[in-house]
């Protein structure tokens, strides 16, 4: 037996194996693909089995990270202080609020709660609340100013200076206004300018001859004057020119001669090298090397900016240093311009950069002169603030390294001897000290501010009398907050504002020194500041800070008064006790602000005033108007309103209202406290006439009805286009159909096609939409669950994917029906007139109707699982399949079962489906209004859909080698066993 099962086993395992090679040599790819599935699946294991570090949060220390969760009592007091004076929000000025409350500045929480508990400790006292609340900022943190004078009295951290350096000089050409001189009548021509072609030559003569003549200098140089002739004035200066002019009409007419120039020529110049807009320009012949520059948009970054060249026939004339105009308003050196000239911009120099406390911060270009202390004279010396004992130089060494350089050069005298290199970075460092004779005083006082130590001076010198304090000052408590050297560590000092100003205790006059601040209280930073609260009908209702006796009459005064609407005999006070239960005192308001002392209260700590409304004593009645009315809706009920006032309000009857009867329905509440309707009809038009039979006075919660004329309705409209006589818009009437607005349009034209006629319905728009919208609505629940059963059967990471795949293209697909509109698209059959009266597609015409008769459209298309989809001319001996033959026949996975055929009226059918054989015509037909209808007609549309019942032969293939494996090992593992 055990020898059988055994041979069993062995056979089984052979097959399995010799079938799960055959499978994988007989499908090509599909050793790769189980080897990738298995990799695949193995980085899938490790990944999932490994652990993935995400990088922490960095940024704050642990203490401000505390300091950032946790908010103290006092914070949060402060906090709410702000915000209930800006109803909550918490805005700009709140926020410098909170910034600038005195007992905040320069004290840090912990120092503060020490130093409490240093005088606490002295003289055995119990605090009210220990202080929390910790500084913003120094009074020595000052904003960081743009001007020099406050460049000049900031103090900053040592060598935190700026490196936004830009070049020095090129800011000109980016922001100055570019005007360059071309045709300017009103500037001098200097006596050395010389004449050319174009150029205009003003002569006034007088004497024998009087005349003035414009003349133009032409190509060959000569101007021709009248009565003289032509002379050549080309290449003279101006000077010359004058001088020879005036000796020609001298000797040849006797006549005095005065000479002007008139518009100046243009010329020609390039302006190349290393410029923002290099190429040829055409300026002023006055212009100059500057003027040139402004125009091309000066140097580019790496243009030099001090050895500009000016080049004539091909040779330098000319080299121009743009720092000294920039730096010295020096223009001597700027040369006029002549046709032909080319302003050249070579690549910068040597440079260095000079950052920190000087005047004039940015990176210069070196000429001539590379010492410091020209450095120094570029950025215009520095300022009171920098520190010269450490001015430190970085510099690059034969593009191998970099280093750092510090100079001691208190007076500034080595400046001249030390030599910078190209590239350095000169770092002037602010000096670090503040004022080494003063003292602060700050908090809750009158006059705080820095003030001069002078020898000997104490306490009482700066806190003379109580009256340099404001009110609400902590007396118990007051603070000194000392550096002392040589460690420069951090001492508190804490003395009794009580002792020091009311008793005069002279132990408590401390002796004061260098950088001591003095720091005085308020009694509500130790704890929370009475306050109550009034709302209701006051006029500016909200949160007040409580001062003593305090009463209700000054708490309502102070949130404005009352509104005429307040309730003046009854008002609530709620308050809180110790316990933190509420209860609540009711007030007579009218007698409280008459100073009665029974209801004219004392207000305590977070007591809530609430003043009500005189309209929460009083009902507001309503009536209610409906039907044919301009404004139909509740109104206001008055006394002595009636039916005729009602309908005042609701602006009149329409012109559809029926006069003669309307409807009241009243609600009547009996005497068992049962409520019940009651109704009652009245003429309407006598109720307007003024009939008080008819115009009863209104009840509360009445509500009359106004009817329409029987039969009465808006005019509606029906539209027909296309293919008849009169198309257009015709109104229609009550019980109209189809046949008769075809009939009123004059029937078809001799190219209709009734067969192709489109009949859209709004309503049925509508109707279409909505199913449309459930539809996708409905599908995408069924997908949702249908892929989470997926999802949850799937038993590898091959299908999940794959199933994951899949919901993505169905979402994709109801997306895109999301997007689909309905046309409201009615499929009616038409055809003659005579046939299309009575029968069923003769219907009732509705409000915005639309008929559409095109002209007949002698073309078949074709779509779907064919080779081409196309159009083809309609062919009466042709069925179905020889139009898809002509579009190149099925595809591969092409439905041949279920192909259809869309009509062209808008219906649907299956191909060879309901439709009869045709014996004497031999072909398939179909019946309309007791005609043949053939199964194929010019416009219609032939849908070959794709089989959709496909199977993942590769997936399958690969699962069924996944089981012959297993199987095989199995297998293998029982023949072993036995």
């Amino acid at each position: 037996m055990t020898c059988k099962k055994r041979s069993y086993a062995l056979q089984l395992a052979i097959m399995a194996g010799v079938l799960f090679m055959l499978t994988c040599t007989c499908i090509p790819g599909l050793p790769g693909l189980w080897a990738q599935n298995s990799s695949a699946s193995a980085a899938s294991s490790a990944q999932v089995s490994g652990v993935t570090m995400l990088p922490s949060v960095t940024g704050m220390t642990p203490d401000q990270a505390a300091a950032a969760r946790n908010l103290t009592p006092a914070q949060k007091g402060a906090i709410a202080q702000e915000l209930e004076k800006t109803g909550g929000k918490l805005t700009p000025g709140a926020v410098d609020a909170l910034k600038g409350r005195p007992e905040f500045e320069g004290l840090s929480p912990e120092e503060v709660a020490k130093g409490k508990e240093l005088i606490e400790q002295a003289e055995k006292k119990q605090p009210d609340r220990a202080a929390d609340r910790g500084p913003k900022r120094t009074i020595t943190d000052l904003p960081k100013g743009e001007t020099l004078f406050e460049r000049a009295q900031m103090l900053g951290s040592y060598q935190n200076i700026p490196l936004d350096l830009r070049p020095f000089g090129y800011d000109f050409f980016r922001e100055a206004a570019i005007k360059v001189i071309t045709d300017r009548k009103d500037i001098p021509v200097p006596l050395q300018y010389v004449v050319g072609p174009g150029d205009e030559v003003r002569i006034v003569l007088w004497g024998r001859v009087n005349a003035s003549y414009t003349l133009t200098v032409d190509r060959d140089g000569k101007i021709a004057i009248p009565d003289i002739g032509p002379l050549n004035v080309a290449g003279m200066t101006f000077e010359e020119m004058s001088g020879h002019l005036t000796s020609q009409a001298q000797q040849i007419t006797g006549t005095n001669v005065d000479i002007t120039m008139g518009a100046l020529r243009t010329i020609p110049i390039f302006v190349l090298g290393d410029v923002r807009r290099p190429g040829a320009y055409t300026i002023g012949a006055l212009a100059t090397i500057t003027d040139a520059l402004l125009l091309s948009g000066g140097p580019s970054e790496i243009g030099t900016m001090r050895t500009i060249q000016l080049k004539r026939s091909d040779t330098i004339i000319k080299q121009y240093d743009l720092y000294d105009l920039l730096l010295k308003g020096d223009k001597s050196q700027d040369m006029t311009l002549q046709a032909g000239d080319i302003v050249f911009v070579p690549v910068i120099g040597p440079y260095a950069a000079i950052a920190g406390n000087v005047k004039r911060p940015a990176i210069y270009e070196l000429k001539d002169d590379y010492t410091l202390a020209h450095l120094f004279d570029l950025a215009g010396g520095i300022i009171p603030t920098a520190y010269t004992q450490q001015i430190q130089v970085e510099r690059t060494i034969k593009n191998e390294k970099k280093i750092v350089v510090d100079i001691d050069d208190k007076n500034l005298s080595r400046a001249k001897g030390i030599l910078l290199q190209d590239g350095d970075i000169v770092k002037v460092f602010p000096i670090v000290e503040k004022d080494v004779n003063a003292v602060y005083l700050q908090g809750n006082v009158k006059r705080g501010g820095k003030y001069a130590l002078t020898p000997g001076m104490r306490l009482k010198d700066i806190l003379k009398s109580e009256q340099e304090l404001l009110p609400d000052t902590y007396f118990d408590y007051a603070l000194i907050k000392r550096v002392q050297p040589p460690g420069m560590e951090t001492t508190l000092v804490p003395f009794s504002l009580e002792k020091l100003l009311l008793r005069n205790d002279p132990k408590s006059n401390l002796p004061l020194e260098p950088q001591d601040q003095i720091f005085v209280f308020s009694k509500w930073f130790f704890r929370d500041k009475p306050y109550y609260a009034v709302s209701g009908e006051v006029r500016q209702g909200g949160r007040f800070d409580l001062e003593e006796n305090t009463r209700v009459k000054d708490a309502i005064l102070a949130a404005g008064n009352v509104t005429k609407d307040a309730f003046l005999e009854k008002a609530e006070l709620i308050r809180v006790n110790e316990k933190k239960e509420y209860y609540t005192i009711y007030f007579n308001v009218a007698e409280a602000l008459a100073n009665n002392p029974q209801e004219n209260l004392l207000v305590h700590d977070q007591d809530s005033i609430i003043i009500h409304s005189v309209w929460e004593q009083v009902n507001k009645e309503e009536v209610y108007v409906d039907g044919d009315v301009k404004n139909p809706g509740a109104y206001l009920l008055t006394q002595g309103m009636t039916v005729k006032d009602l309908i005042f309000k609701a602006g009149n009857l329409l012109d559809s209202a029926f006069v003669g009867e309307a409807e009241i329905t009243s609600l009547v509440v009996d005497n068992a406290q049962v409520a019940k309707m009651e109704r009652k009809t009245i003429d309407l038009q006598k109720a307007l006439a003024g009939d008080s039979a008819h115009n009863i006075i209104l009840m509360p919660y009445d509500r009359l009805q106004v009817k329409r004329i029987p039969d009465w309705h808006e005019a509606k409209f029906a539209s027909i286009e296309g293919e008849v006589t009169f198309p257009g818009r015709y109104s229609v009437k009550k019980g109209e159909r189809l046949s008769s607005l075809i009939e009123r349009a004059g029937g078809y034209t001799d190219l209709a096609y009734a067969r192709g006629a489109v009949f859209t319905r709004e309503s049925v728009r509508a109707m279409q939409q909505k199913s449309l919208t459930e539809m996708v609505e409905r599908l995408e629940r069924e997908l949702v669950s249908q892929s989470a059963v997926e999802m949850s059967t799937a038993v590898s990471k091959e299908a999940i994917s794959a199933t994951q795949a899949e919901l993505e293209q169905k979402q994709k697909f109801l997306a895109s029906l999301r997007e689909l509109k309905a046309t409201g698209r009615m499929t009616v059959r038409i055809g003659h007139l005579r046939l299309l009266k009575g029968s069923e597609y003769d219907i009732l015409l509705e409000d915005g109707d639309r008929l559409t008769i095109p002209p007949r459209n002698d073309v078949v298309t074709v779509v779907g699982s064919v080779m081409t989809h196309g159009s083809y001319i309609y062919s009466e001996d042709y069925d179905y399949e020889n139009y898809i033959d002509m579009a190149g026949g099925y595809t591969k996975f092409a439905d041949k079962k279920n192909v259809f055929i869309v009509k062209v009226d808008g219906s649907a059918r299956k191909a060879r489906g309901d439709v009869s054989w045709n014996p004497f015509k031999e072909r398939w037909e179909m019946t309309a209004f007791g005609e043949k209808i053939k199964e194929i007609e010019p416009g219609d549309t032939i849908v070959v859909p794709e089989e959709i019942g496909r199977i993942a032969w590769l997936r399958e293939f690969k699962d069924i080698t996944q089981v012959l494996m297993q199987l095989a090992v199995t297998a293998g593992v029982v023949y072993n066993m036995w």
